[in-house]
């Protein structure tokens, strides 16, 4: 279940982004929290690397990626969001698809970032997405996640109310939950948790294991 406020700002572009600019000004603002992937990444990958950006929306996170000169393919359900990709990002590969069940080949990627998207998903569902992600990788590929973590004191009641207003049930289930506990336990090596903005954002970097 969600607030009126969350369709609201999907349909309305200027809401949607209003909120994103406030909720990000704890990382260093819009352009930091879109390249926190990268940023972790990009010194483990070879120049032009294949990456996946799973639930890609409109390619906003994907950006700094090709900026940077990696091969991006963007993948999302949504083909409204897909278009608004093609219009911003016309190097970017899209396909459209589940998460859960990607219409893409096993071991394809050297990287995969989900960018602020898993909360979307309920547990089982999420498990499924995390599951396709271990086996979209390359052996030894890498997995970046950035997303929800319960906030320490300071910034508790501001995520609390920003979850009421913008968030669905499976953004308050997944800050229940251990992710990197559940990586591990799916198969992923090497898992590294950093939190960030007041501990309400986490970013958790994993591989698949080399064979």
């Amino acid at each position: 279940m969600s607030s009126f406020l969350r369709p609201l700002a999907y349909r309305h572009r200027w809401i949607y982004d209003t909120v994103t600019a406030v909720s990000s000004l704890s990382v260093g603002g819009v352009e930091r929290l879109r390249s926190l992937g990268l940023e972790v990444l990009r010194d483990r990958l070879p120049t032009g690397a294949a990456v996946l950006d799973l639930c890609c929306g409109s390619g906003e996170a994907a950006a700094p990626w090709l900026a940077a000169g990696f091969a991006v393919t963007g993948l999302d359900i949504s083909p409204r969001a897909l278009d608004l990709a093609a219009e911003r990002h016309p190097a970017m590969t899209r396909v459209e698809g589940l998460a859960e069940d990607p219409p893409l080949p096993d071991g394809q990627f050297a990287a995969l970032q989900l960018s602020v998207a898993l909360h979307e998903f309920p547990r089982p569902d999420r498990e499924r997405v995390l599951s396709s992600s271990l086996q979209l990788l390359q052996p030894g590929g890498w997995l970046v996640l950035v997303d929800l973590h319960p906030a320490g004191p300071w910034l508790r009641l501001p995520q609390q109310l920003f979850c009421a207003l913008f968030e669905t049930d499976t953004a308050t289930a997944m800050l229940e939950d251990d992710l990197p506990c559940q990586l591990r336990q799916l198969g992923f090596t090497g898992v590294k948790q950093e939190l960030l903005a007041g501990n309400a954002l986490q970013r958790i970097t994993a591989q698949r294991p080399s064979t």
